[in-house]
């Protein structure tokens, strides 16, 4: 009995209250909610500012038990103007004072498709039977409804009751809240590295 890993970088970014999450303290919260040991573990994410991305993912990926242990899967954003709909008048939505300026709406491409592949993937190969599933969004419902009743894996959801999709929730043998004491606690991200506190991972600052 071992369990899989998958966390979408945006929604952990977002249901934690928009701070650093210490991936390796969640990797061992898991390991010890479960009572079991984390097999495979990946993290999805899109992002364009390769310099930053890059040193995130280097220390995400930097092996257990010093580092996370997750296999970093990239992919890449979209940018598409606005505009209003026909019957406003159907012209691009423009900045109120700096006209020139034409808003745009950022949308992650192919993540939600990589998760789920690699995700079914990973079971398949592995076998794992406890899934640790870090996402919200109700597009997994049917991927994850397969493995629940079909493949009798026992789903753990990690996320906010608040932006957790309700067709999820059904098939969660319980949910791990990351936004409530004590557990977002001991998973915020504190910078003790510069005090000579906690060691590196390798050649990154941990995470």
């Amino acid at each position: 009995m071992t369990i899989g890993l998958f966390i979408d970088g945006a929604y952990a970014y977002k249901a934690f209250g928009r701070d650093k999450i210490n991936y390796l303290e969640l990797r061992r919260l898991i390991e010890e909610e479960l009572d079991d040991e984390v097999d495979e573990g990946y993290f999805f994410n899109a992002d364009d500012n390769q310099a930053m991305s890059s040193k995130l993912h280097n220390a995400l990926s930097f092996p257990y038990p010093k580092g996370p242990g997750l296999r970093v899967k990239n992919y890449w954003l979209q940018k598409k103007q606005l505009y209003w709909p026909n019957h406003l008048g159907g012209g691009p939505v423009l900045h109120p004072e700096q006209t020139h300026i034409n808003y745009e709406i950022t949308t992650q491409k192919a993540v939600d498709v990589g998760l789920v592949y690699h995700m079914t993937r990973s079971f398949h190969k592995r076998k794992w039977t406890k899934l640790a599933l870090f996402a919200g969004d109700g597009d997994f419902h049917e991927p994850v409804q397969n493995l629940v009743e079909y493949e009798n894996v026992d789903l753990y959801l990690i996320g906010s009751l608040n932006s957790i999709a309700d067709v999820l929730r059904p098939y969660a043998r319980r949910i791990i809240e990351v936004d409530v004491e004590p557990v977002r606690g001991r998973l915020r991200f504190v910078d003790r590295w510069r005090e000579g506190q906690v060691e590196r991972y390798g050649d990154e600052q941990p995470v």
